[in-house]
């Protein structure tokens, strides 16, 4: 059965508002979700991150995004 591709968005939100917690996020990400082509795009407190390739690997790195983002952010 062939993988499914596709993109996946998610939405985070920075409730303090400091660079730094977005800088510390933003390279863990760079470290942790390394098997799939994302895009980042930060607005004021909003970041938006999109994942490209297999739904499977889309799966497994938004739990890992989740996480992160409740460390940092």
């Amino acid at each position: 059965m062939p993988k499914r591709r596709g993109r996946k968005i998610l939405h985070f939100y920075n409730t303090s508002g400091d660079l730094n917690k977005i800088i510390l996020f933003l390279e863990d990400v760079q470290k942790k979700v390394n098997y799939l082509s994302l895009n980042a795009t930060v607005e004021g407190k909003d970041i938006k991150i999109t994942l490209f390739g297999p739904r499977d690997l889309q799966t497994l790195a938004s739990e890992r995004l989740r996480e992160l983002a409740n460390k940092h952010l």
